[in-house]
């Protein structure tokens, strides 16, 4: 085997390169021939050395297309959650447009790359095909259910958005869906990038301690009414949404704090970490708690045995498996009292009666992405004693869920859509353990999207949130390429 002077480690083929060098701390980084100047390139976009060929102008590509994916992740965890138009009027409207927006950017960026990357290649004989991974069929999948729902919908407008202010419709659910694509190609890891997602929850935070205090710096309860002052806080809207997107924060810190060797790392995430957990103690939810418990546990089996697996691949569709039943069995006791967890055991009932009244082919394929409220509405409709009983206690507020991710994306995809949801997870969890163990950002990914899928158990999409979960799975999934 040869050495190149621009690789750290050794080319295994012709024309083929393996990703990954010192400089970028990362198995799937760019090598790097890609960190040099424009300047070195020059004239000719090949680098031939002792008889190789090298093409310098895909891995300039690539490098760019690195960018892209940093763009896109920075910026789904600093604007989505600080966004807002100077009031909780329609907060949640807004946020979602502007993951649209960045999605948007992150999409044509991506497109001219590609383009760029496509003419160069365009005589090429032997062009490497990239297979994709179990991981990868098993997300396309649930993008294929996904869209045969929204296609096969009473109503294919209301699929592709969602209900308005949440906005967890096709459209996003696919978007998220190609980040993860994006994402797990890529992204490449590095420790600044998980200390900046830690350090972008910190005005939030803040925000909601101070308005919990009663203060509100921002004016951003101004026409709020005394439910908002009771509900809002920082730039999230209600306080559940803010938990929600805590649930993928706080786990990362936890880890950091227990596993980072620098002492002034340790010292400032040991700082925020009692931050966060004041800010809970004033405004956090019965599951933020929860999560957080996971979290802590899985920080913990980490410290005390880093490299030891408590489960194998094979053992992973019992373990879920069992989970699943547990929480099936947890919901169907918590639906007899309809005054659990601030009203979910009726919304729960509520969701099961729903689903049972739904003909066979929505039973299978859902009524629709994020239709929920729609599908809500058609019920109440046949039923009026149901929809007195929802009037005589929630007066007149729509109920736009389920409050569990799970019973949505059985009511709105169907079975099909719920069962590839949860094989998408085991694909995820199934690379976790093959690959993940004992590497650290695949740990911090997979502790994160752990802590927001036990959060997801008593809530739902949110734009704060979700597509930061989706680019944790793509994290954890990433291939060798």
């Amino acid at each position: 085997m040869k050495r190149n002077p621009f690789f750290d480690r050794k080319i295994l083929s012709k024309k083929t390169l393996r990703y990954g060098c010192d400089q970028c701390a990362d198995e799937n980084a760019i090598c790097k021939i890609a960190h040099i100047g424009a300047t070195e390139l020059q004239s000719n976009s090949d680098f031939l050395y002792d008889g190789e060929k090298y093409d310098l102008l895909g891995l300039s590509m690539k490098k760019y297309k690195n960018y892209i994916a940093l763009f896109y992740v920075l910026a789904v965890f600093f604007i989505i959650p600080i966004y807002n138009r100077g009031s909780y009027d329609n907060i949640s409207v807004h946020k979602t447009d502007a993951f649209l927006f960045l999605c948007g950017i992150g999409l044509v960026s991506y497109v001219i790359t590609s383009v760029i990357d496509d003419v160069k290649k365009r005589d090429e004989e032997n062009v490497r095909k990239k297979r994709l991974s179990k991981t990868d069929i098993s997300m396309l999948i649930f993008g294929g259910v996904i869209l045969v729902s929204a296609v096969l919908s009473n109503s294919l407008k209301e699929s592709i958005y969602g209900v308005p202010g949440f906005g967890m419709g096709a459209l996003a659910l696919g978007l998220m869906i190609l980040s993860f694509f994006y994402v797990s190609r890529y992204f490449v890891y590095s420790k600044w990038i998980i200390h900046t997602i830690v350090a972008s929850s910190a005005i939030p935070t803040i925000l909601a301690i101070i308005n919990r205090m009663g203060a509100d710096p921002l004016k951003m309860q101004d026409g709020a009414g005394e439910a908002g002052h009771s509900l809002y806080v920082s730039t999230f809207g209600n306080y559940g949404w803010y938990c929600e997107y805590m649930s993928v924060i706080i786990p990362i810190a936890i880890y950091m704090l227990f596993t980072t060797k620098d002492m002034v790392e340790r010292t400032l995430y040991g700082i925020y970490v009692g931050i966060i957990e004041f800010a809970m103690l004033m405004c956090g939810t019965a599951m933020i708690w929860v999560a957080s418990a996971v979290a802590f546990l899985f920080v913990l089996k980490r410290k005390l045995k880093p490299d030891k697996k408590l489960i194998t691949a094979k053992q992973v569709p019992l373990v879920i498996g069992g989970v699943v039943l547990l929480y099936v069995i947890f919901v169907l006791v918590a639906a007899r009292n309809p005054n659990f967890a601030n009203g979910r055991g009726y919304i729960w009932r509520l969701s099961f009666d729903l689903y049972g009244s739904l003909p066979f082919d929505e039973k299978l394929i859902g009524v629709g992405p994020n239709r929920f409220m729609y599908a809500l509405n058609d019920y109440f409709a046949q039923r009026p004693d149901a929809a007195a009983e929802f009037q005589a206690r929630f007066n007149d507020l729509a109920l736009t869920s389920a409050h569990s991710e799970y019973l949505d994306y059985l009511i709105c995809t169907g079975l099909l859509g719920l069962a590839a949801y949860l094989y998408m997870i085991y694909r995820v969890v199934e690379r976790y353990i093959q690959v993940g163990v004992g590497k650290k950002d695949r740990e911090i990914a997979f502790v994160a999207a752990l802590s927001y899928m036990v959060y997801s158990l008593g809530n739902f999409s949110m734009v704060c949130a979700t597509p930061m979960f989706f680019i944790f799975l793509g994290m954890v999934a990433k291939e060798r390429r």
